[in-house]
């Protein structure tokens, strides 16, 4: 029997007893012409039903104690590990294996690396409060000449301001692309992530800033972000520098200069079932972060992508393109930086899923860089999946064919 059930039964029992008690008293009156016997006896039972309903008292208020504190030790227990107050805490990863086989030239390539495990952590202070947070290691090994990183991609508290929008500070993912945000192996198609959303868009592309969501029951959703920019190299410093490559100029909210600050906006439509288009943008004044005047100016992204998904058919297409202004950008043939990308996938059942995927991009003048991929993903468990694809690039992208296989999880 519970305690709730056996604490129920004895104010039951106890309410009874009262109730017989005061019938008792309240009858004696109607019964005064009884035997002196009779009276001595009826006070004798009154008095050992007092000492019974005294010691059901007594019993009661011993329970609920010894219930109240076994209460107070499991809460306590509790928010050692899961709970704080009204609030919870979750615990999440994700991570990916991958083994590479490709020709590049001439010059074969057999590698095998676990690219990197993702600890996720979140904490809701109250309804209305919470707290996000992604702790990452890449390639297994931190040490001096190992090619590991350690990095924290996001570390943010969100807050609502009200049914349809929020705000978030910290260190967030970039609002921009299709999985610069949703990345998770089992996420999406391929061993790697599509070359457009790791060249182009710089993916994973997190930034310290301020973060405004507006969302609404009709499937649109507006971001709005002020953030630390991308800082490029100064070219003049060093001719062995890479100038104006974007994807090394995140400063990933760690003493980033922030003498510039980027504005990025999206819109989100998701209001038709299976439908999604969104359309994002970025400006930053100046790719230098200097205080003074330096080689680089101001850099705008445009870009936009749509996925629609009928049965067992998903399409994809995503496009995305740099302006950078000033004459050094221009001098240094990396003034326009654009690239798109078209993408089929036939998920066949919940186990076995197969993609297409082209990708056409340019990161400086005359450049014309293609890959295309094919393969499928196997998904033993809806959250496992384990990847095998073929890759074939031009010239301009490196001439690096192959095939990639990859085994992917998230919790």
């Amino acid at each position: 029997m519970s305690n709730w059930a056996l604490i129920l039964l004895m104010v039951i029992n106890m309410l009874n007893k009262k109730h017989l008690l005061a019938l008792a008293i309240g009858a004696a009156p109607f019964f005064s012409h009884a035997s002196e016997a009779d009276v001595a006896d009826t006070d004798a039972r009154l008095k050992a039903m007092q000492e019974r309903i005294d010691y059901l008292e007594k019993s009661l208020n011993q329970k609920l104690e010894l219930l109240a504190n076994s209460v107070e030790q499991n809460s306590a227990g509790s928010n050692s590990s899961t709970n704080s107050g009204t609030g919870r805490t979750h615990i999440g990863g994700y991570g990916e294996m991958h083994y590479r086989a490709l020709n590049e030239d001439g010059e074969d390539t057999r590698e095998l690396d676990f690219h990197r495990m993702v600890l996720f952590f979140g904490h809701e202070f109250n309804e209305h409060a919470r707290f996000v947070t992604e702790f990452e290691v890449e390639h297994v090994l931190v040490s001096d000449g190992a090619q590991g990183a350690v990095e924290i991609e996001q570390v943010y508290v969100e807050m609502d301001l009200g049914t349809q929008s929020r705000l978030r500070t910290g260190v967030m993912l970039m609002p921009i692309g299709i999985i610069n945000e949703t990345h998770e192996p089992p996420a999406f198609y391929g061993v790697e992530r599509p070359v457009i959303e790791t060249s182009i868009i710089p993916t994973t592309w997190y930034s310290a800033g301020l973060q405004y969501i507006y969302k609404n029951e009709n499937g649109l959703r507006v971001d709005l972000m002020l953030s630390e920019g991308l800082k490029t190299d100064d070219p003049s410093t060093d001719p062995s520098l890479d100038p104006f490559n974007l994807k090394n100029g995140k400063q990933k909210g760690s003493f980033a200069d922030a003498y510039d600050l980027a504005m990025t906006a999206r819109v989100v439509y998701t209001g038709h079932t299976g439908l999604e288009l969104a359309a994002y943008s970025q400006y930053q004044p100046d790719l230098d972060q200097s205080a003074e005047e330096s080689y680089a100016d101001a850099a705008t992204l445009l870009g936009g992508h749509a996925i629609y998904q009928s049965g067992k058919l998903t399409g994809k297409v995503l496009y995305a393109r740099w302006d950078l202004a000033g004459d050094a950008a221009k001098t240094a043939g990396k003034n326009l930086q654009h690239g798109g990308y078209a993408e089929a996938d036939w998920r066949q059942n919940a186990n076995w899923g197969f993609f297409a995927r082209h990708s056409v991009w340019s990161q400086e003048k005359d450049q014309q860089a293609t890959q295309s991929d094919v393969g499928l993903n196997y998904y033993p468990y809806e959250d496992i999946v384990f990847k095998a694809d073929i890759q074939m690039q031009n010239a301009d992208a490196g001439n690096a064919d192959g095939f990639n296989l990859g085994f992917g999880y998230q919790f």
